[in-house]
């Protein structure tokens, strides 16, 4: 069976933390609460830097810029697609109603069809 090394020595490191936190308690409350200030502190300072400076320009920062572009440039070209209806409710009468035939056969332009192999068959051998 596979053991790992690195659980024992987690604990030990652990322990040994512990054992001189307790330590440092009785001896010297003063300066462990410092020393505990100070190194809070400095992660506190060093998580800061790290989110300002290098958390930015690793991944977050141009890819959204990028990207809020382009949903611009696409509002600009494709305005919403909400339908203005401004055909007043018949009262009384069906509502089928006969669309455009330029309305029915419009299609984004945007969008394309990809055309597949349709007439090459599959090869049945590999069921």
């Amino acid at each position: 069976m596979k053991r790992g090394f690195g659980k024992p020595i987690l604990i030990m490191l652990l322990s040994l933390a512990g054992f001189y936190l307790a330590i440092q308690l009785f001896q010297n409350p003063g300066g462990l609460f410092k020393s505990l200030l100070l190194i809070v502190g400095g992660a506190t300072v060093l998580y800061l830097v790290f989110r300002h400076f290098i958390q930015g320009r690793i991944g977050g920062g141009r890819t959204d810029a990028r990207y809020s572009k382009a949903v611009k440039q696409s509002k600009k070209k494709y305005p919403s697609a909400k339908p203005k209806n401004n055909v007043t409710p018949l009262i009384g009468k069906d509502r089928t109603g006969v669309k455009s035939s330029a309305q029915k056969r419009r299609s984004s332009s945007h969008l394309t069809v990809i055309e597949g192999k349709k007439g090459k068959k599959k090869n049945r051998a590999f069921f």
